[in-house]
This record gives C-alpha cells, sequence and structure tokens, in this order.
C-alpha cells in the first residue's frame, strides 16, 4: 500500500507540470530564482542523520549554466570517540553558507537533471561530553571549509516556478580537537552525503 502511494505522488510530480505548462518550452527562460529548501544529511561517523533547512538563491547564465548560493542551519549529529584510556561523545552543529557550480542537461521540456559542484564554510559549534572535557577538551566555535558534489533534477511548474532535488557528497575536514597527545580528527568523519528538496520562485 505504501509503494502504490509512492508511485501516485511520482506520477503527479512528474505529469502536473506538463498540464499546467504545455504551451511553452518547459526550460526555466528567467535569470534569477530563490526559495527555501530542506533535507538530511548523514556524517560517516555520526550514530544518526539529522534534518537541515533553509534558503537558496539560483542565477541562471542561459540554458546550461547556473551559480548557486545557499544558507542553512544543520541539526546536531553525535558522534562515539574512543582510543587509549578515553571515550566519549561529541555533538556538533553548523551553519552552512555554500557556493555552487550548476550544469543543467535540458533533455526534454519539463526535465532538466543537472550536475553540482562547488564549497563552502561550515560555521560549526562542537560540544564535548564530560568525561572529555575532563581530558582538557572545551566546547567550541570554529569554521569548516568543505568541498561538495552531486546531482540533481528541476522540475518546472510553470516559467516562474520549480522544484529541484538532489544528492551530494560532502567533504568536509574532521576537526573535532586534540589536546597533549589525545587527537578525536581520526576517530570519526564528519564528510557524507546530504539530500535537498526545494521550492525556487524565478523573476
Amino acid at each position: 500500500m505504501k509503494n502504490k502511494y509512492l508511485w501516485i505522488w511520482i506520477v503527479l510530480v512528474l505529469v502536473l507540470p506538463q498540464l499546467g505548462w504545455a504551451e511553452d518550452d518547459g526550460h526555466i527562460s528567467n535569470t534569477f530564482g530563490i526559495g527555501p529548501r530542506a533535507g538530511f544529511y548523514k556524517s560517516k561517523g555520526a550514530e544518526d542523520g539529522a534534518w537541515y533547512g533553509g534558503i537558496q538563491a539560483r542565477l541562471r547564465l542561459g540554458s546550461v549554466f547556473g551559480l548557486e548560493a545557499a544558507a542553512d542551519y544543520r541539526a546536531s549529529e553525535k558522534f562515539k570517540v574512543s582510543g587509549p584510556g578515553f571515550d566519549g561523545t561529541i555533538r556538533q552543529h553548523s551553519y552552512p553558507v555554500t557556493a555552487s557550480l550548476l550544469i543543467f542537461l535540458p533533455i526534454i521540456p519539463h526535465f532538466s537533471p543537472y550536475l553540482v559542484g562547488g564549497g563552502g564554510y561550515y560555521f560549526t559549534r562542537t560540544e564535548y561530553s564530560s568525561n572529555l572535557q575532563a581530558l582538557g577538551f572545551q566546547d567550541k566555535t570554529h569554521s569548516i571549509f568543505g568541498w561538495h558534489v552531486g546531482g540533481g533534477l528541476e522540475l518546472p511548474i510553470t516559467s516562474h516556478i520549480a522544484l529541484n532535488a538532489d544528492v551530494r557528497y560532502i567533504f568536509l575536514d574532521t576537526k573535532f580537537g586534540e589536546t597533549g597527545s589525545t587527537s578525536l580528527n581520526e576517530n570519526s568523519r564528519a564528510n557524507g552525503w546530504v539530500g535537498t528538496g526545494a521550492l525556487m520562485f524565478y523573476f
């Protein structure tokens, strides 16, 4: 039954744009858009993934190339760390600010797959459990630079509105910290997968 409803939603998403915009060529012709976005991310070394939300803006440079800027809030992830003589947990949440290059592949009307790549800064809050604090680790706020690559799909609904969804892999340096002879940077990895969906309004 769940699979049945899933297929109904997929068909609606693919068919409604065709019905509402059949008279045009099906590609966004305006140059600038902005809209809310949300998604789910899972760092490689985290216990569980978490949701995030934010806003993105896209500048379309013709039918093929585009630029994207985005700002998000990523909810807290928990990492378990251990080593000779210690164990504990780390929680991190961040505010990523990223920029990307988009390459659209306008194969047919109402169907625009794209490739995406770029980078940005992740303004991150790192919080340590009490047993790690006893070793000298103190909660901190810092910035981490990371790269991302991926691909997605944009579905225009009208000449001014579009939905897009993509999956990206984030290459993010792990900076859990070190003190004395104890380093937490090799215990867990903060890079991982991000899935995003957005509603865009083009002007």
